[in-house]
């Protein structure tokens, strides 16, 4: 056990650095672009803080784990909200800008329309895996047309330049490889530790996988707290929560047909998760800033949901 314990811990480490090169060569490649603050979290970096979730749903499907893949995905988005963005809040509160009410109310709308299906049908099979790759290109798509992208003389002048081009992409490809490495030694490590304590994959998948992937998320949202950019946070919740159910759970369906054979361990998670995106909507709604009251509550929320999940 101490050898999992150890594995998943240096594999969650060096998980956090390759996202962390990841996410800078993104925002970096964003910057030249000129995106707007907003959809860098909303998109770029969102997908780059999601990458570990969705490359644990795609090695969980090729090895047959595919418990684990969902109930990491599960778990990911609870831990997004509720310990991320609570902590974000903690640090520094967030002014809510109301052009992203729209953005949010998306984000429920796709988690209640995922939590029907889930409850309601026992696989996802490889077909519903590309349907929901093709609801999340349409997202993309609906946030491309909605915020529309800033463009300036100068990042054209450093979009010619290929020089400033290679070292972003440069820290995406090498951070890209360090996520898929490290994912591989946590998927293994976990499954034997749930082997081990004689706790069900997708336990594990909800609760110490979906921290250990949460982790560029949850560093990456500090680091824009502690900047001030609050817009980023919150894009980067929303984002990371929709590329997790429709991106990474779509890969990893069209790889192989998950069975949701935990579906029962999963029904108070799974209205959890959307009850918590309820949640943020409203206080975004109704107060216009996630203070530190708000904060404190959705960590209150992440404690209770962490202590039930191993009752």
């Amino acid at each position: 056990m101490l050898t999992e314990l150890a594995i998943i811990l240096t594999a969650a480490i060096f998980l956090s650095y390759s996202s962390d090169w990841l996410i800078d060569g993104a925002s970096r490649l964003s910057r030249i672009f000129g995106i707007s603050e907003f959809m860098i979290g909303l998109t770029i970096v969102s997908i780059g803080t999601s990458f570990p979730e969705i490359a644990v749903a795609a090695y969980s499907s090729v090895t047959g784990n595919t418990d684990l893949a969902f109930g990491n995905i599960i778990g990911s988005n609870i831990t997004n909200i509720a310990l991320i963005l609570g902590a974000s809040s903690l640090i520094r509160p967030s002014i809510i800008d109301p052009r992203i009410h729209r953005d949010a109310k998306i984000h429920v709308l796709i988690l209640a329309a995922a939590t029907c299906f889930f409850l309601y049908n026992s696989k996802i099979t490889r077909l519903e895996g590309v349907l929901l790759l093709l609801v999340y290109g349409l997202y993309l798509w609906d946030g491309y047309r909605r915020h529309h992208f800033v463009h300036t003389t100068a990042a054209d002048r450093v979009r010619s330049n290929r020089k400033a081009l290679a070292g972003p992409v440069f820290l995406i490809v090498v951070g890209a490889f360090g996520v898929f490495v490290s994912c591989n030694f946590l998927v293994d490590a976990a499954v034997g530790l749930a082997s081990e304590l004689a706790v069900s994959a997708t336990i594990i998948g909800l609760t110490l996988v979906a921290l250990g992937t949460s982790l560029p998320e949850l560093a990456v949202s500090i680091a824009a707290a502690r900047k001030n950019y609050g817009m980023m946070v919150l894009g980067n919740v929303i984002g990371s929560n929709i590329a997790n159910i429709l991106l990474a759970l779509g890969i990893g369906a069209a790889i192989r047909t998950i069975p949701l054979a935990d579906g029962d361990v999963l029904v108070n998670d799974i209205v959890l998760m959307v009850f918590l995106a309820m949640a943020m909507v409203i206080f975004m709604r109704y107060r216009g800033v996630f203070d530190r009251m708000v904060g404190l509550m959705f960590i209150m929320a992440y404690a209770i949901f962490i202590s039930m999940s191993f009752m």
